[in-house]
């Protein structure tokens, strides 16, 4: 059975994966900077990840965002955006005209901040987490407790009616206890992993040359086409505020990104602070009459029982 508070889908070190991706994008990067073309960078990668290899039999460049969708849409959903934000980039750089090279080491870079705060993130909660765990526990605590002292829970549970009523009342709590804890710990992950990315993909589509307009429209189809989540008119403001000020637009949009992701991190990073607290109704009101009810009652009845027998 699997825990209630068990980890998400990843390896103890949750950016493992991501890390692995962005060593192979980076090693491409290299490559297309040395001069080559960019099939022929991802054939010459050798023992690169699947999505890659499979990138290596497309007829042309144009195609490769594609293949990187179809081939991640079973991954875990931390390595299947680190390839969608790598596709989207790829088909950006395409339309665009953008150097690639430059376009894949960002990317790589995107790619280790996905990392870095999906361990920031598993780091803040892990603590809440344990004591979530060790709560959810207590309930058994008592019925152990019960059992070590003599009083037979199990057969006050079977062999009478307050017991059995105890015990389904105390079930109800813990079960109660375990799904609102687990709602709370999946809120407190909530999280955009790709906040920023508007602004880096404009960033991406206007340093081909293109204008504005044009821009927004290329980082619109290609994040449908790679079907990850743009905010594109929050970048569309920063565009408009570096043309009135006359000032470099694809700088203004990276410094940006960089606040957006930092902010978003920011508020995980408080949701986890605040969840160990959070979790003190949970135990207050589920848990604790759990372990009265499976642990304590059990004991009285089964004293009771015991004394009434002796006379």
């Amino acid at each position: 059975m699997r825990w209630p508070f068990a980890h998400r889908d990843h390896a103890p070190d949750a950016g493992a994966e991501l890390d692995e991706v962005a060593d192979a994008v980076h090693r491409l990067a290299i490559l297309l900077a040395a001069g080559l073309d960019p099939l022929s960078a991802v054939r010459a990668l050798g023992d690169a990840p699947a999505p890659l290899r499979a990138a290596a039999r497309c007829d042309g460049p144009l195609e490769v965002p594609d293949v990187l969708v179809a081939t991640t849409a079973d991954a875990p959903d931390g390595v299947r955006r680190a390839w969608r934000l790598l596709a989207a980039c790829w088909a950006v750089a395409s339309e665009s005209g953008a150097p690639l090279a430059a376009t894949l080491e960002r990317a790589a870079d995107s790619v280790r901040a996905l990392a870095d705060a999906d361990r920031q993130v598993d780091l803040a909660l892990a603590g809440p987490l344990a004591t979530a765990r060790i709560v959810a526990l207590l309930p058994l605590a008592g019925v152990a407790m019960a059992v070590v002292v003599g009083a037979d829970p199990i057969g006050v549970i079977v062999g009478t009616v307050p017991g059995a009523l105890a015990a389904i009342l105390g079930g109800v709590a813990v079960t109660l206890g375990l799904r609102w804890n687990r709602r709370l710990v999946a809120a407190a992950r909530v999280s955009d992993p790709l906040a920023g990315l508007g602004h880096e993909l404009l960033a991406l589509a206007m340093s081909g040359g293109a204008a504005p307009e044009i821009a927004v429209a290329r980082v619109t189809d290609a994040a449908e086409r790679c079907d990850i989540p743009v905010d594109v008119e929050q970048a569309r403001v920063s565009v408009d505020f570096a043309v009135r000020a006359g000032v470099p637009v694809a700088a203004l949009l990276r410094a940006e990104a960089g606040r957006v992701r930092r902010i978003a991190l920011a508020a995980v990073l408080r949701r986890a602070a605040l969840l160990g607290s959070r979790l003190l109704a949970p135990l207050a009101l589920c848990f604790l009459p759990g372990f009265v009810l499976l642990g304590v009652v059990p004991l009285l009845i089964g004293i009771l029982r015991g004394a009434l027998a002796a006379f």
